[in-house]
């Protein structure tokens, strides 16, 4: 019964090459930064920790070390060295100097750095797990004020947890990267390398499609720059909004947000603009007849935290930015039931049913569908929050087919859930209440209106992405 199909070759090669990508794992990057570093040092006749320093500096760019260090080495060195990046750590010694710790206090055992500044080894350890561990920086400075001295790397990873010390340093160098991406995919770690600079939509091996340029998420049929712009507006209105809520009270009579810089609890909402209204601003109610004291009032007045901020703009962005996270969130929930179709479904289906791989291979490529579909319903809406009013016929067009492709996302989903939970409820029986003949019809239905559903699903995908990139919807 295990054996209903076979695992495909096919699928051990997509580890190590999709659509021109090298899959990596963390040890993989590791071992690429060790070789530079080698290669580097080989070179350039430095320390290894002064070569991972310099490697660093010129955010791992083995190219533009090469290049700078040639060109000028004094100069490069003297500026390196001025700035505490080019250090002499042979000075370095471990525990074999007796004094009292310039941090702690305590006398003991003391550690030299490369300055000669010394210190216990709990306190070097404490402040290096507090920069590296806490503060994620890969950089850790001499415990003495104002001292510019580097401790080396060699030291940071000898008293950091070794996975973490690799996981930040992988991170680091992926980040400054143009050919290595980490798989935006969830609770995937695997790291992809670019064989062809002209690809732009990578998969990894968990099934996460992305976008190699911008290192998000794959957005079509947004462009890069607007998904950018997107994010970032993300950001900086939910910071906005935070502000008015932090910094300013709203007027009780015209609705204004009106804002208090210091002073007393009497406020007067001044024009222009203002209604030359007076209030008070703890509990933002008008200020006669109830208010006598300019610094005292302890009335407390329930209101929704967003009442009327701006409320065209908190309204317009909620709704497509609520719409955005939704999409988001049914994505991740179909890449799941990807997983849970090889793992579970399939021999669920094999045994309940009693049909051959052929017959239910098709879900898993549906559920694909739904996936990518789920993607552009997503990023459409950041198209939509962005669309020009100044069109009008553009933004009909482009609510009616976002429209369609929506409601036809929706049904397939729909589709796709009652066979889940068909299969679920026959599990959780544990017995077959009904003959064969009969399973096998329900199936075949079921397998009939998801794949209807799905052709209409991917029909209206399309209409919404050809109309976008023929310029029938301006942005």
């Amino acid at each position: 019964m295990d054996d209903y199909y076979e695992d495909s070759p096919v699928e051990l090669v997509r580890q190590f090459s999709i659509q021109g990508a090298e899959i990596l794992d963390i040890k993989g990057v590791i071992n690429v930064i060790y070789k530079d570093i080698q290669e580097l040092q080989e070179e350039l006749y430095l320390s290894e920790d002064n070569t991972f320093e310099l490697l660093m500096h010129f955010n791992w760019n083995r190219e533009e070390t090469l290049q700078k260090y040639f060109n000028d080495q004094e100069a490069l060195l003297k500026y390196l060295q001025q700035h505490g990046i080019y250090n002499n750590h042979e000075k370095i010694t471990y525990n074999n100097h007796q004094g009292k710790c310039g941090v702690c206090f305590c006398d003991g055992n003391l550690i030299q750095l490369g300055c000669t500044h010394r210190f216990c080894e709990s306190c070097v350890e404490q402040t290096i797990k507090q920069r590296f561990s806490k503060d994620k920086f890969l950089i850790v400075k001499c415990l003495q004020n104002s001292c510019k001295y580097r401790l080396p790397f060699s030291m940071i990873k000898k008293y950091s947890n070794l996975q973490e010390f690799e996981n930040l340093l992988s991170r680091r160098f992926v980040d400054s990267s143009r050919n290595l991406a980490y798989c935006t995919g969830v609770n995937c770690d695997k790291i992809l390398k670019l064989t062809c600079k002209s690809i732009k939509e990578v998969t990894c091996i968990c099934d996460n499609k992305f976008c190699f340029n911008c290192k998000e998420d794959l957005h079509p049929p947004c462009p890069c720059d607007l998904v950018q712009k997107w994010l970032k507006e993300i950001k900086q209105d939910e910071a906005n909004i935070k502000w008015i809520l932090i910094n300013t009270k709203q007027c009780p009579f015209c609705k204004r947000q009106v804002e208090r810089s210091e002073g007393c609890n009497f406020m007067v909402c001044k024009p222009p603009g203002g209604c030359s209204q007076s209030f008070c601003y703890v509990c933002q109610q008008p200020w006669e007849p109830d208010h006598k004291d300019h610094f005292k009032c302890n009335k407390y007045v329930p209101q929704n935290v967003y009442q009327e901020i701006d409320q065209e703009f908190i309204q317009r962005y909620n709704f497509y930015y609520e719409k955005f996270l939704n999409s988001s969130a049914a994505k991740e929930k179909a890449m799941k039931r990807i997983i849970q179709i090889r793992n579970t479904y399939n021999k669920l289906i094999f045994e309940y049913y009693q049909i051959t791989y052929v017959d239910f291979q098709f879900l898993e490529e549906i559920m694909k569908e739904l996936v990518q579909s789920r993607v552009v319903l997503k990023w459409s809406y950041c198209i939509g929050y962005y669309l020009s009013n100044e069109n009008q016929r553009s933004a009909e067009l482009f609510e009616h087919y976002q429209e369609q492709f929506e409601h036809a996302c929706e049904l397939l989903a729909i589709s796709l859930i009652k066979l889940f939970d068909e299969i679920d409820k026959q599990n959780e029986q544990q017995q077959i209440d009904k003959p064969i003949d009969v399973r096998q019809k329900e199936f075949i239905n079921l397998k009939e209106k998801i794949q209807n559903a799905s052709l209409v699903c991917i029909r209206m995908r399309q209409n919404l992405e050809r109309a976008i990139s023929q310029g029938d919807i301006i942005m």
